[in-house]
């Protein structure tokens, strides 16, 4: 079978869905020895043509296609598929909701999360009124096509795969759930790395971006609750933030001299993965926030790398993470000062959640969701 998968999202740089692609193609190529792949990149695919060089396989197995349209682009829509088309594939895989509206091949689509379909206006845009909701129209539609034309449809949790059945009313068995995998951060020694990025210890860390679902603005209230109210006679506790910058990081800038915050916040540019295993190994906890998610990769993250998971309860973490974390009230800034408090002052309470995190990401690696998507893959054709 000649299968394509969309790739030009495939990288770091793309977050989760970067991540999912890159470990879906790199697990693609250990095991599946008999489909044929084509993988259909943009200009910038270093990262493929690296993963080319450092495997003999490759030739073999993948072809490389240029497909240079931008995400959520007119173009896309228009010129991908005929791109696709040229290709004579039996199969097509799109690791995101952006499947071209005018591609009638067979396809199977993965989506990561509905985030967008309730985290919306004015506040989780950059644009002005008119273009936000008429991109939140396209948005709309290019969605609902996705998802009811789709032959098969992939989600990394049980929670999401039951929002798409509520929402657009599809059949269950169309729906398959592989959950994703994590990367086990590199515990780099290099002492300069804190000193680098002018960090103080002790901290608590958040990686993530700060989009307005992510609820960071609430981790901030309840970093400065915990040291006001908490911990008034302890050396101050700071919240490290690792995220890319954007209008959303100006944002929150912003919102932490609003809150005059300033000497408990710390906001990092990118951090490289071979420098982000220092901040994981030397962090208090992992403090996760968000309303909403599709998985919580950054969660198994901090489990993987013996770090003690704090975070919202909401449904998909209590699927995701089960027992393995302290859960608080997003909402509630209190609350959650409260919760963060009880971890980093209880050193049994923390321990026990060390080790039931390190339980916990057993059930979750590559490997395992691409021997589950090469099955989907399969049983579609």
């Amino acid at each position: 079978m000649k299968i394509g998968i969309d790739c030009r999202m495939y990288g770091l740089k793309h977050a989760g869905i970067g991540r999912y692609v890159e470990n879906l193609v790199k697990e693609v190529l250990k095991q599946d020895n008999i489909n044929e792949y084509v993988l259909f990149v943009r200009n910038d695919f270093e990262e493929v043509q690296k993963l080319k060089f450092k495997n003999q396989n490759f030739k073999s197995k993948f072809k490389i296609i240029n497909a240079d349209f931008p995400h959520y682009s007119l173009k896309e829509q228009v010129f991908f598929p005929a791109i696709l088309n040229k290709e004579n594939l039996d199969l097509m895989h799109f690791p995101h909701f952006n499947v071209p509206i005018f591609y009638r091949g067979k396809y199977i689509v993965t989506i990561h999360d509905l985030i967008k379909h309730t985290s919306k206006g004015m506040q989780t845009t950059t644009k002005n009124a008119g273009l936000y909701w008429l991109k939140y129209f396209g948005y709309k539609l290019v969605f609902a096509s996705a998802v009811k034309r789709a032959k098969k449809i992939i989600t990394p949790s049980r929670f999401v795969r039951e929002e798409i059945i509520k929402e657009y009313k599809i059949n269950p068995q169309k729906i398959e759930v592989t959950y994703e995998g994590f990367d086990q951060k590199i515990q780099n020694q290099e002492k300069e790395i804190f000193k680098k990025y002018q960090i103080e210890k002790p901290f608590l860390l958040y990686v993530g971006s700060v989009y307005p679902h992510k609820n960071v603005e609430n981790l901030i209230k309840a970093v400065v609750i915990l040291n006001q109210e908490h911990r008034p006679s302890f050396p101050k506790i700071i919240l490290v933030i690792i995220c890319g910058r954007n209008v959303f990081w100006q944002r929150l800038q912003s919102k932490i001299k609003e809150m005059k915050a300033e000497n408990l916040i710390k906001m990092t540019d990118f951090v490289p993965d071979e420098e982000l295993g220092s901040f994981y190994r030397e962090a208090l906890a992992f403090t996760f926030p968000s309303l909403s998610e599709g998985f919580g990769l950054p969660g198994l993250e901090a489990m993987a790398n013996s770090l003690p998971l704090i975070c919202s309860d909401v449904p998909v973490f209590h699927e995701i993470y089960q027992g393995a974390t302290e859960y608080f009230n997003p909402h509630n800034p209190e609350d959650m000062a409260k919760k963060i408090n009880e971890v980093i002052s209880n050193e049994k309470i923390k321990n026990s959640l060390i080790k039931k995190g390190l339980e916990r990401v057993k059930n979750f690696s590559w490997q395992k969701m691409a021997s589950q998507t090469i099955r989907i893959y399969n049983s579609v054709w």
